[in-house]
């Protein structure tokens, strides 16, 4: 099978790599020359040294004839997913099988991934390939599970044969919505764990961020589709757990600089990846206005980041809300 990888940051590098250990033809379709001659000499300025290896071949857009692809996994920054549709991506074949393995949600449209593929001509409901999955992880082998969602349960069997290694578990579901709103909602809860880390807070503030940040994902999750039981999956609780805990998470990181004192502005334009809770923060908000739902930490996070509010003032009205039954 012909695997292009549409996006060629570190998570589609990541995927690339476990895509390769199987029987497939894999291409990473690449947006720039620079990156395609690092990764044709094994080499990501994003990943460790020497993870990389030999088994596929890069594709430069407008430079070379577009690859053939049997199935495409869309990689791309979930922000920049159209712009890459309509340019160097726009001769990728609509009508193969697409996985969407971006998180987050499209600013002022509020699509998902996979939404906005399809109203860029992707013919069939693209699957979802999410879950706790650090790129730098999966590139030096080290045990990871995540989970597959596609409404077409033959299609899912395939995708989770294609992408399964001793070191890549892929588990299944029909739970696309889920799925997908469960890796997008996890990075607004994990900025608010990293701004209560850059205070100084301990495991205590951290677990319980986590717990009720995963309630207030499943809140908002099921209102818009979703099953209560994949919030507590691998896509939902597996995922936040490791996107609050740990070094590698931008979103994290973002958190823990406002927590310790710079300004959003200072943070944000000296990222060089993208931490997608900035924009979705502003998505959720306008969600749980319009669904009705309740979602504290998530407000706090995005009055931080949007409506200057004072970290330490945002801590206080979290900590200070009325008492009531968990």
């Amino acid at each position: 099978m012909k695997v292009v990888i549409a996006g060629s940051g570190s998570w589609g590098t990541a995927l690339a790599h476990v895509s390769r250990q199987g029987s497939a033809d894999v291409t990473i379709h690449c947006r720039r020359a620079e990156r395609a001659d690092q990764l044709a000499r094994g080499f990501h300025d994003m990943l460790p040294e020497g993870t990389l290896g030999e088994g596929f071949q890069v594709s430069i857009a407008g430079e070379d004839p577009p690859p053939e692809a049997d199935l495409v996994i869309c990689a791309v920054p979930t922000q920049q997913i159209r712009n890459y549709m309509m340019g160097p991506g726009a001769d990728l074949p609509r009508d193969a099988i697409w996985v969407s393995a971006s998180k987050g949600l499209e600013l002022e449209t509020n699509l998902l991934p996979s939404q906005v593929l399809m109203a860029c001509g992707v013919t069939n409901e693209p699957a979802v390939l999410s879950g706790p999955s650090h790129a730098e992880e999966v590139v030096a082998d080290l045990p990871t599970a995540v989970v597959v969602a596609d409404v077409d349960l033959e299609r899912g069997r395939m995708i989770q044969k294609l992408l399964r290694t001793p070191r890549f578990r892929i588990y299944r579901s029909d739970d696309r919505p889920g799925v997908e709103w469960a890796g997008a909602l996890k990075n607004v809860v994990a900025l608010g764990c990293g701004i209560a880390i850059g205070q100084g807070f301990g495991d205590n503030t951290v677990a319980a961020l986590v717990t009720r940040g995963t309630a207030e994902i499943s809140r908002l999750g099921t209102s818009l589709g979703g099953r209560r039981e994949t919030f507590a999956g691998l896509s939902g609780i597996g995922d936040l757990v490791a996107t609050c805990c740990s070094g590698h998470s931008r979103n994290r990181t973002v958190g823990c600089r406002l927590g310790s004192g710079e300004s959003v502005g200072a943070v944000l334009d000296s990222m060089e990846q993208v931490a997608e809770g900035v924009t979705t923060a502003k998505a959720v908000n306008q969600l749980c206005s319009t669904k009705q739902v309740e979602m504290p930490i998530a407000e706090t996070v995005f009055r931080i980041l949007h409506e200057d509010l004072s970290v330490a003032e945002g801590i206080e009205q979290l900590l200070m809300r009325r008492p009531e039954l968990e």
